[in-house]
């Protein structure tokens, strides 16, 4: 598989993952990084 492909992917699927997270969460001020890692400091 070429690398730029594998680039296009790897980044439409973090965004596709970013919108269905921010989009299924409450609003708030944690990021979608942080909820990933547990949010917790």
């Amino acid at each position: 598989m070429p690398v730029w492909l594998e680039v296009l992917l790897n980044l439409s699927g973090y965004a596709g993952f970013v919108a269905l997270a921010t989009r299924g969460a409450a609003p708030d001020d944690v990021s979608a990084d942080e909820r990933i890692c547990g949010g917790g400091r």
